[in-house]
């Protein structure tokens, strides 16, 4: 298995729903569509390995799912090999997307703005490719409260200070303040309301496991020659900390769906 490969495992291993909570957001998202539209085609952009679109494929819908990450591709591809007749995969960049003006009747997008510079590009494209009626829906999961992972987000932040480096978390949050303006000013209503709650049991092995893998966003533009020392020693300190690293703590979670239609 390549690095690459790896990290879409282990991706798609930390980053997934209950099946419970898969159905109800599989349901905010269809029903809608279903009562405009006969036969919807779904597209989903920065579709990684698919927590999103599996549930919705396997209800039977079109559905197109696009990333620019070849490695996230395969694992969504091998996941849905069994209900995928009306499902295709394509490698691409949602700043150029593959589609013509008014051709679908849906576009998700779920945790991909902030991973952006020019997300507005990406914005204008999404729009561009529904037809009048269609629907945009933006998700995201949201914790609830503090857990020990956030404390362990937290001593990894203070340890990269202490080592000269400034952290730099809530982007992704920030980015959705940018997009409900920017679909404000093009005379859309977004609308969001949380869809499923849940609890994830994580242990503090597992949360260091996601910081040492650079799985959360915010981690990818520490310079190694940083990150290397100080997820050292944030794994001492878990160690240090916890008596059972491996022990799991409950962590509160919440998905919200805002929804925009075009006029």
């Amino acid at each position: 298995m390549t690095p690459i490969s790896r990290v879409a495992h282990a991706y798609d291993r930390t980053r997934y729903h209950p099946p419970e909570v898969s159905g109800r957001i599989a349901t905010a998202i269809t029903a809608p569509v279903e009562r405009v539209f006969r036969e919807p085609h779904f597209l989903e952009v920065g579709a990684g390995t698919g927590r999103i679109a599996v549930p919705i494929i396997a209800r039977g819908y079109r559905y197109t799912a696009l990333d620019i990450n070849p490695a996230m591709l395969e694992v969504l591809r091998n996941k849905v090999a069994g209900v995928a007749r009306k499902a295709r995969l394509v490698e691409g960049d949602a700043r150029e997307l593959p589609f013509e003006r008014e051709s679908l009747h849906a576009v998700i997008v779920v945790h991909f703005w902030h991973l952006l510079d020019d997300w507005q590009v990406a914005l204008r494209e999404s729009l561009r490719v529904l037809k009048p009626g269609g629907f945009l829906f933006e998700g995201w999961d949201q914790s609830e409260g503090e857990s020990e992972d956030w404390r362990i987000q937290q001593k990894w932040a203070e340890i990269l200070t202490r080592l000269g480096y400034r952290l730099e978390r809530g982007r992704h949050q920030q980015r959705l303040a940018e997009v409900e303006r920017a679909l404000r000013q093009s005379g859309l209503d977004p609308k969001a309301k949380p869809v499923a709650d849940w609890i994830e049991p994580r242990s503090p092995r597992s949360s260091l496991e996601i910081i040492r893998d650079r799985l959360y966003s915010f981690t990818q533009a520490v310079p190694e020659e940083v990150f290397r020392p100080s997820v050292a020693e944030l794994e001492q300190w878990v160690m240090d900390t916890y008596p059972d690293p491996d022990l799991e703590y409950p962590t509160h979670w919440k998905f919200v769906v805002r929804a925009a239609r075009m006029p």
